[in-house]
């Protein structure tokens, strides 16, 4: 449901704070005022889809300029820091790849056949797993009990997943109804459970901009209560609300996914500098 009237700059002043804290106390209140001029321009046709076609398009450009500046803030301080490491370029790059495969499903004109299902599914498992072994060293150097807590069972859990799509896709013929049964539904819910906790460690550690650990954990927790079995239990007035719901979280599941991937494809490490030889005088 969309808000009315000041809710709408309510929600999107609320919505700021993914931002860095420097860029908000210097841009809010401008965005803010943009933001309100161009919902009063929508209105000015009449048209009722005008408000809804507004929030779209700044949502979009609010995931992707968010993340921007936090990326942007780092690099500040690029004089004192070394490039990103070739195997931290490897993680990150395949953990973009691995959410932007789940992101393109939702792209009408490209033709997913159960193969192409599958090779998505695996891909985004490897660079699920990928961003979690990419993170655990940042995360464990603030709370090390807690990183190893999220990381095992995302690993685990999205290496259990991955196995089960070698397993469907290595059967004779074309996937079925069958091929997807029980274990796999539980390996589902364990990927999709061990994700949200994953992002919600993150979230709480702090390592990373807010952004992509707070899209991992809502885009985790919705597609869980998605599932056929989940959806058939809560029944068909349920079933229509969250299905949807459960939908719009797997994309943002993948945006997630890519958000965190750019952070560790891009991030700077701290330089060594050779320690310099001292001369006595004279």
């Amino acid at each position: 449901m969309i808000p009315r009237d000041g809710g709408h700059e309510r929600v999107y002043r609320w919505l700021l704070r993914l931002y860095p804290a420097k860029f908000r106390a210097r841009f809010s209140n401008e965005m803010v005022q943009l933001f309100s001029d161009q919902l009063r321009d929508a209105r000015t046709g009449g048209a009722p889809a005008g408000a809804a076609r507004t929030w779209l398009r700044t949502l979009g450009d609010l995931a992707v300029t968010a993340a921007a500046e936090h990326v942007r803030r780092d690099r500040t301080v690029a004089h004192s820091l070394a490039a990103p490491s070739i195997t931290s370029r490897a993680l990150g790059t395949l953990g973009i790849l691995g959410g932007a495969v789940l992101v393109a499903a939702f792209l009408p004109f490209i033709p997913w056949g159960p193969d192409f299902f599958n090779l998505r599914l695996a891909l985004f498992n490897a660079g699920a797993m990928a961003i979690v072994i990419a993170l655990h060293r940042r995360q464990a150097s603030v709370a090390p009990a807690l990183a190893l807590l999220a990381a095992v069972p995302a690993l685990l859990a999205n290496a259990w997943h991955l196995v089960m799509i070698v397993i469907v896709v290595s059967r004779p013929g074309p996937p079925g109804v069958g091929d997807y049964g029980p274990v796999y539904m539980a390996a589902s819910s364990a990927m999709w459970l061990s994700d949200a906790w994953f992002g919600l460690v993150t979230l709480r550690l702090g390592v990373v901009s807010r952004l992509g650990p707070l899209a991992l954990t809502i885009g985790s927790v919705l597609p869980f209560f998605g599932q056929d079995q989940v959806l058939a239990f809560l029944g068909p007035d349920l079933s229509a609300i969250i299905g949807p719901l459960a939908l719009a979280g797997v994309a943002l599941n993948g945006l997630g996914w890519i958000v965190l991937g750019i952070v560790v494809a891009t991030r700077r490490r701290a330089s060594k500098t050779p320690s310099q030889e001292v001369r006595p005088e004279g």
